[in-house]
């Protein structure tokens, strides 16, 4: 999958370290039924166990890191991609219902789950779609097609008389049905994605691409939805971050007695670096409030400069443009804009300048971590 700009601009640098479900305890979670995994060729042909390059490296091709058909006729998808309301949890169980021939009620998605959920790159850059779609439709196309060959066996028909709809396999000329969890017996396939698994064409969708009610739609509408802010596990402790005055600014002083001296509060400075620890949201944030800190800081951008700043400093490689530091550099040129200018018959000129935007999380964020469980 080639890169775009839009892709360049918002790809997180590369981590230090990896981090990889172990397909064992996932298989001890669910117990009976299939958790169904490929091995990609494509890993299998990597020599000295070499990590793959880029975005290759960071989406497996393990269909057992993705999809679990239970005994139940249950499916489970996990995935890396995190719902923020753009509506991929429902978006994405089309695309999986579509290619397993599956109702959309008996699939469940599993997201941006540390402990269960593959590495994925992030949920960014409109990529969910074109890239995890993809991905998990090729996923479930190559479980369909091993259910009917399953299916084949145990009916001892010729796999071109077998079509999959509504979670089972179905013998066309007498109407005889296998339910996808029927044929598995808890037992564990494995199957390589091809490089062009078959999947199944537009003309003939009736899930993807339709109309669907939201998944999980009425419990955000009444509030039954588990946010991670909802959490209460027992000792939990919350933390807030005390924040610089100003962008690359160093802590010149601390004062934070009065934090210190506030019940079960404990105050956490290192460096540049100062937050407080309580036993509840609001202790802390009273916390947080009662320390005084003094920063050293450069003078800042304004905004009505902002525009010129960026454009004396362009992106160098391994720059971001304002001449900040990265791996990458956020340029992408094809062709020369000099050579079409002067071979164009008529020229049109003129130049545009929008508000300066930055994203921006409409609700808090918040991070749950407890050591038992902590991946």
């Amino acid at each position: 999958m080639s890169f775009d700009s839009e892709l360049l601009q918002q790809t997180p640098d590369p981590l230090r370290h990896s981090f990889r479900v172990n397909r064992r305890d996932l298989l001890k979670l669910f117990g009976a039924g299939l958790m169904v995994y490929a091995v990609d060729v494509r890993a299998v042909q990597e020599s000295g166990g070499q990590r793959r390059s880029s975005e290759e490296e960071r989406v497996p091709h393990d269909v057992a890191s993705w999809i679990h058909v239970g005994a139940d006729n249950k499916i489970t998808v996990f995935t890396g991609k995190a719902e923020m309301g753009q509506n991929i949890r429902t978006s994405l169980a089309q695309q999986v219902a579509e290619e397993l021939r599956a109702p959309m009620d008996s699939i469940s998605m599993v997201m941006a789950d540390t402990e269960l959920c593959p590495f994925d790159m992030g949920t960014f850059g409109s990529r969910t779609t074109p890239q995890m779609g993809t991905e998990l439709r090729n996923i479930a196309a190559v479980a369909r097609e091993t259910l009917i060959d399953l299916a084949a066996q145990r009916l001892t028909v010729n796999r071109s008389q077998l079509s999959a709809r509504d979670g089972a396999i179905t013998n066309t000329p007498n109407r005889q049905s296998v339910r996808y969890g029927d044929l598995l017996h808890g037992q564990q396939l494995a199957k390589a994605i091809p490089d062009d698994p078959p999947l199944i064409s537009p003309q003939k969708w009736t899930v993807a691409g339709t109309p669907q009610p939201k998944v999980d739609g009425r419990e955000f509408v009444t509030g039954k939805h588990k946010y991670t802010s909802d959490l209460a596990l027992p000792g939990m402790l919350y933390g807030k971050v005390l924040r610089p005055a100003a962008y690359h600014a160093s802590l010149a002083s601390l004062d934070a007695d009065s934090a210190k001296q506030m019940s079960n509060v404990t105050v956490v400075h290192d460096g540049d670096f100062a937050g407080v620890v309580a036993p509840d949201p609001t202790t802390a944030t009273r916390a947080l409030a009662a320390i005084k800190a003094e920063w050293n800081a450069s003078q800042q951008i304004s905004e009505t400069e902002l525009y010129e700043y960026l454009k004396a400093k362009p992106a160098a490689k391994g720059q971001h443009a304002g001449g900040e530091g990265g791996d990458r550099a956020n340029v992408h040129e094809k062709g020369s804009f000099e050579n079409g200018m002067g071979a164009a018959q008529k020229k049109i000129e003129a130049e545009f300048r929008g508000a300066t935007r930055s994203w921006r999380w409409l609700a808090g964020r918040v991070t749950s971590l407890w050591p038992t469980a902590c991946r």
